[in-house]
């Protein structure tokens, strides 16, 4: 796979997973995801096109593309952006066809990709902390996570190289 690899998981997948509620799904027009390899892992970052900013204090769950231009098109505040709250950890025979995603966007995505490797890094040690010392548990970034149904491979990860 190349540096920046962004695909469709596959409908096996899903399947797999049709319990885990937290998982998104959309069967007519399913998420378009960022494959990122961070400690022993294969993760799954969705493309949303409309995310709410984090209450201030708060880890950021999300990387915002504030330069793609849909940014303006919102009257909610919602902006596009990559949801590392709704990662999931895949193997290669979940990941689908490679796609594409808007020119802006990918641009944005080059200039900032190390900064979304560590930025997601950093939220996976902030998820895993909370569940294991039962903190934070209320707070939709942790409560709402698709994580929360990998945590016996999470927690075998070594995340903090």
């Amino acid at each position: 796979m190349s540096r920046i690899t962004i695909v469709h998981l596959n409908e096996k997948f899903f399947e797999e997973h049709a319990q885990h509620v937290e998982i998104l799904k959309k069967p007519k027009r399913p998420h378009l995801v960022l494959i990122l390899k961070i400690a022993q892992g294969t993760f799954a970052i969705p493309f949303r096109t409309s995310a709410h900013r984090p209450k201030t204090g708060r880890i950021s769950h999300c990387f915002f593309f504030a330069k793609s231009g849909r940014k303006s098109l919102s009257t909610t505040g919602r902006i596009p952006a990559l949801d590392f709250a709704k990662a999931v950890i895949v193997t290669e025979d979940d990941i689908g066809d490679v796609t594409r995603i808007d020119a802006n966007e990918f641009k944005e995505l080059q200039d900032h990709f190390r900064e979304i490797e560590t930025k997601f890094l950093n939220y996976l040690r902030y998820y895993v902390n909370s569940i294991k010392t039962q903190t934070n548990l209320d707070a939709p970034e942790i409560k709402y996570s698709s994580l929360q149904y990998f945590m016996d491979t999470l927690v075998e990860m070594d995340l903090e190289k």
